[in-house]
């Protein structure tokens, strides 16, 4: 009994240990499924691509981005070759190895390359996005590149990759208009993915690169390259077809590159405002520039030096980036006088004789106040061409109460002031017209109220709000007298052969039709203002009839007023139209009026629209000389930029 009992209890111990182990072979077996099952079902496609990519790697081809040139043909944006060594990290085996061997590394001079703590947060950033390249430094030289590629065997995954930059040929002088291209910023890249985007791509950030960056990108290739264990390219893997990349477009633009550079030169530094010059014909822009300004190739350095001029811009009390001549906005102040002027003679309230009941004596009463005349000794009396002319505020005082709001702005409007004037650029800003209506809701909080005394600010521009594109295109269209066109920079789209694609035609903004009185006295007017001895007679082409209007604008911000200046020539049919504002910097006549001067006179003498003109107009040969005297000095300039 005792003995059978033995045997029981041995048979049972056994039993146990069997299930014991069995327990442990099966908790090992179903681990070994599930690790199986993760590496073959959940982590297939990165597996096969592990595997795949030890023989070969994807490369993405990137296509020439379209290039920009100026109405002329002029080459104003383009790209050169451009070398970057990256990390590729899933190929780095060993990354603090990795990190000392480039840290060893030194240019010819001695210095080390490369910092091995800006490698730590490189290298911590790229194991984020393991199969994509990451670049460590940008826009290297050659003999880096070489020195890199001789110590391959030490640092696999470190990678040279050939791309391009962008170059701007003008630098400064149409940062503004072009703008300027960066990297896609991380919080970004995903939204941006789903459009084709790849990581560490460039996208424009402002201006025509921003505006029309999807005709400039062009569709990116892709071959497959036979790569060693290190990740170094063996060339194309055979049999496996090759997408080729599809170029940008290139785009013309209807800016004049020399007009540009004459701007920028003539505009006085230290200064800030606009200058915008256009064709009334047609809307074509043919200057824009604002200052301060930026070199936009800054923007195509390595990163360190872009970091370090990038902190310096942002930071800029001038804001350089604000391109002023579409967004900054500024009190019209006298050159509004010509649409008072023009809302009279068109409602048939005042015409070219007219008088006001009080002459001008340095001051106009109304009720309480007394608002003053520029001219403190008074102008005594006079009619509208002679008010224009001497840019009388008394008179203009009384053209406000005799026409009112409503009337005035219902002419400034038709003339693009006081909305977008639909120029092809991000950024632009709409202005605002004074008036009861706009007044009353703009200050509603404050619990102020529009009173008859506010027409006579507004009929001599100081209570609006206008940008100096809206100036422009206000003085070509008065003197037009019949059409206001859209602004615009892109005349024609084309692909990298020369074909053209896509063309910009004028497209009218609103049908002036303005009585052929009207206008002529208008004219007459602006071309007094441009003669010897009136306020803008330093913007006088010699043997061109120029039209203008000076002005001097209140400024909140400092103790001098803006300078302003509207032309346009020539003022009987007129080809083009400058606005120029020069922020506290006293009188429109002695400021801006020079700046919108060596325009027109650059414009007439070297520009193929503008010498045409002096051909049909027949001018005299002395007027020719003079003309041609008065540009040499920046003719010599730009010969030696080309």
């Amino acid at each position: 009994m005792a003995f059978g009992s033995l045997i029981q209890d041995e048979r049972q111990e056994r039993k146990v240990k069997s299930l014991f182990l069995s327990a442990i072979i099966s908790v090992f077996l179903f681990l070994l499924i599930i690790r199986l099952f993760y590496l073959q079902v959940i982590m297939a496609e990165l597996n096969l691509r592990l595997s795949n990519e030890n023989a070969m790697r994807e490369k993405l081809l990137i296509p020439p981005r379209g290039q920009i040139f100026d109405r002329n043909g002029v080459v104003l944006a383009r790209n050169r070759p451009s070398y970057s060594i990256c990390v590729l990290p899933y190929k780095v085996r060993d990354k603090k190895k990795t990190i000392n061997s480039l840290c060893m590394i030194k240019d010819s001079m001695g210095n080390a390359v490369f910092d091995s703590t800006d490698l730590m947060k490189i290298f911590k950033k790229a194991q984020k996005r393991r199969f994509e390249l990451t670049r460590i430094k940008e826009d290297v030289s050659l003999d880096l590149v070489s020195i890199i590629e001789e110590h391959s065997m030490e640092i696999p995954g470190v990678i040279v990759e050939t791309e391009s930059r962008r170059e701007y040929t003008l630098g400064s002088s149409a940062f503004h208009v072009l703008g300027y291209m960066s990297e896609i910023p991380e919080n970004e890249f995903d939204s941006l993915k789903e459009l084709g985007y790849y990581y560490g791509d460039k996208i424009g950030k402002a201006g025509i690169e921003k505006q029309y960056e999807r005709i400039f990108r062009g569709k990116y290739g892709k071959e497959y390259v036979e790569v060693n264990a290190y990740g170094k390219s063996l060339g194309p893997v055979p049999n496996i077809p090759r997408i080729d990349p599809v170029p940008g477009n290139d785009l013309y633009l209807t800016i004049d590159a020399h007009l540009q550079m004459v701007a920028e030169r003539a505009f006085p530094d230290s200064l800030k405002g606009a200058v915008i010059a256009l064709d009334p014909r047609n809307g074509e822009v043919l200057v824009m520039y604002s200052s301060p300004s930026v070199d936009p190739n800054i923007f195509s350095l390595s990163s360190s030096l872009r970091s370090q001029n990038w902190g310096e811009i942002a930071t800029d009390p001038n804001l350089p980036l604000n391109n002023r001549a579409i967004n900054g906005t500024y009190t019209p102040g006298s050159t509004f006088k010509i649409i008072s002027a023009l809302a009279g003679l068109e409602s048939g309230k005042i015409d070219r004789h007219s008088y006001m009941p009080t002459s001008c004596k340095g001051g106009y009463r109304i009720g309480s106040r007394v608002a003053h005349c520029w001219k403190l000794t008074g102008h005594g009396p006079m009619n509208l061409l002679g008010a224009i002319g001497q840019s009388c505020n008394v008179y203009f005082y009384q053209v406000g109460l005799r026409l009112g709001d409503q009337l005035i702005n219902k002419y400034a409007y038709m003339l693009g002031l006081g909305e977008l004037t639909g120029v092809d650029l991000p950024g632009e800003k709409v202005g605002w017209l004074s008036g009861e209506e706009a007044y009353n809701k703009r200050f509603a909080r404050r619990g102020w109220k529009w009173t008859t005394g506010l027409v006579l600010d507004l009929a001599i521009g100081q209570t609006q709000i206008v940008t100096p594109i809206q100036l422009a295109l206000m003085v070509g269209g008065v003197a037009n007298g019949k059409t206001l066109y859209k602004p615009y920079l892109v005349k024609e789209e084309r692909t990298a052969s020369g074909a053209v694609v896509n063309q910009r035609f004028p497209e009218v903004k609103s049908m002036l039709n303005l009585k052929e009185s009207s206008v002529a006295t208008i004219r007459e007017a602006l071309g007094n203002v441009v003669r010897p001895g009136g306020t803008g007679g330093r913007a006088a082409v010699p043997g061109i009839t120029v039209g203008g209007k000076t002005g001097s604008a209140e400024n909140p911000h400092g103790d001098k007023t803006h300078a302003l200046v509207v032309t346009c020539a020539p003022v009987e049919n007129p080809v083009i139209a400058v606005a120029v504002v020069v922020e506290n910097a006293g009188g429109g006549g002695a400021v801006a009026a020079p700046i919108a001067g060596d325009i027109m006179r650059y414009f007439f003498s070297e520009t193929p629209d503008g010498m045409r003109i002096v051909q049909e107009l027949a001018i005299d040969s002395v007027s020719v000389r003079k003309l041609n005297a008065s540009v040499s000095k920046y003719n010599d300039i730009l010969a030696g930029q080309q």
